[in-house]
């Protein structure tokens, strides 16, 4: 209904996250874990285009890649709302490889990839990935999944044999409610299964 009004972008949603602690709050916990040595793969399962890919998403992934982690890039294979699709993917990590040495290197050296998920939705349904993505996935120390469909919808309570980072800032009311928290939530759960 926010969006409908018109007038609402960028600045508007900033200004409506609210302060810590958040509705689920690891912030530290992943904090205190990057003090620690760097994963060797991690994948990122990744939700909208735009400003949350531009400002969210790659300059997490370029400082991982920094980091020296490998970082597969999972996207879905057909469109669903403005959700990334892996073909506009390559041509974003194309694009911002013309930009930036860190992410053009990780290219060039295969440690920054961009894999199918054969979904074409907003949620995740981990049962039905991409046979060369499922093998892929069994070197990963690291699962981040991002937005409100992947992290919280279809996967807040799944426990991986990994680490995980599950990512979303909350824009639905009945979904907020349920959860215990008003709109624009933040949900930030980190978990380490060998802790």
């Amino acid at each position: 209904d926010l969006v409908e009004a018109g007038g609402f972008g960028f600045k508007q949603a900033r200004d409506r996250i609210p302060e810590r602690p958040w509705l689920v709050d690891c912030l530290d916990k992943w904090l205190e874990r990057l003090e620690g040595s760097p994963h060797k793969c991690a994948a990122i399962f990744i939700d909208n285009s735009g400003v949350d890919f531009v400002l969210g998403i790659l300059p997490f992934a370029r400082e991982l890649l920094r980091r020296g982690t490998k970082v597969i890039l999972c996207a879905n294979s057909a469109p669903a709302l403005n959700d990334v699709t892996h073909s506009e993917l390559l041509v974003l990590i194309r694009q911002v490889s013309s930009m930036c040495d860190v992410i053009a290197g990780a290219v060039a050296e295969g440690r920054l990839v961009a894999m199918e998920t054969a979904q074409a939705g907003p949620c995740l349904d981990l049962s039905k990935l991409d046979r060369e993505l499922v093998n892929a996935l069994v070197h990963v120390d690291l699962l981040v999944l991002e937005g409100m469909g992947r992290a919280v919808h279809t996967n807040l309570d799944t426990k991986f044999t990994c680490e995980s980072l599950k990512l979303a800032v909350i824009k639905n009311r009945w979904l907020a409610n349920r959860l215990g928290g008003p709109m624009f939530s933040v949900v930030c759960k980190y978990e380490n299964q060998q802790s």
